[in-house]
């Protein structure tokens, strides 16, 4: 009879622990502004599920084009172009951070993504240089860590991964680079949630 009361005290404490494991979940919405070391946006992230969230994001970055003309010349353009991300998270980290009692406020976990980026670059804001650069799209796998300070509205997040990008060539320009890349991704950001 002791090893039935035993196992069946093991039992309400292993249930009322997971119970309290799936409380955690990511914030439901949240919209927040984000500065890196060459970009600056405005992102929103829903919560899809219990760990899941979409973030979306429109921003504006730096970059540069290179034109090689056929007397071999080069020249190379600085550029400010607009950007969207649609980026499905997947926090897996969630419940490890909440049973060490470490801050999860505004999704601060380690997580796995999915980033989808189009640059449309012939609608670039500044071009010091008349050429066009080609638009692109590109599908990164990333690993991130998203942290949120100690006051609830700044956050961190580091990012990386390895991926594909697909440039779109309008047929009169040459090109220095190849229509299909593989491109690797390397970010370090902070932010404010308001």
């Amino acid at each position: 009879m002791k090893n039935y009361l035993v196992l069946g005290l093991v039992l309400i404490s292993f249930l009322a622990n997971a119970q309290e494991t799936q409380q955690v979940s990511v914030e439901k919405s949240l919209n927040s502004v984000q500065v890196g070391l060459l970009s600056l946006s405005f992102q929103n992230e829903t919560r899809l599920d219990r760990k899941i969230t979409l973030r979306s994001e429109i921003g504006l970055s730096t970059g540069s084009s290179t034109a090689k003309y056929p007397d071999g010349k080069t020249e190379t353009s600085f550029l400010i172009v607009p950007y969207i991300n649609i980026e499905p998270r997947w926090y897996y980290g969630l419940d490890r951070r909440n049973r060490l009692n470490k801050n999860t406020i505004n999704n601060g976990s380690n997580y796995f993504s999915l980033l989808t980026t189009y640059v449309p670059s012939r609608m670039a804001l500044v071009n010091t240089k008349d050429f066009e650069a080609a638009p692109f799209i590109s599908i990164i796998p990333e690993y991130g860590i998203r942290r949120t300070s100690i006051r609830k509205h700044f956050y961190s997040e580091c990012s990386a991964g390895i991926g594909y990008r697909h440039n779109f060539f309008n047929k009169p320009y040459t090109y220095t680079i190849d229509e299909n890349e593989v491109v690797i991704n390397f970010q370090f950001k902070f932010g404010y949630i308001f």
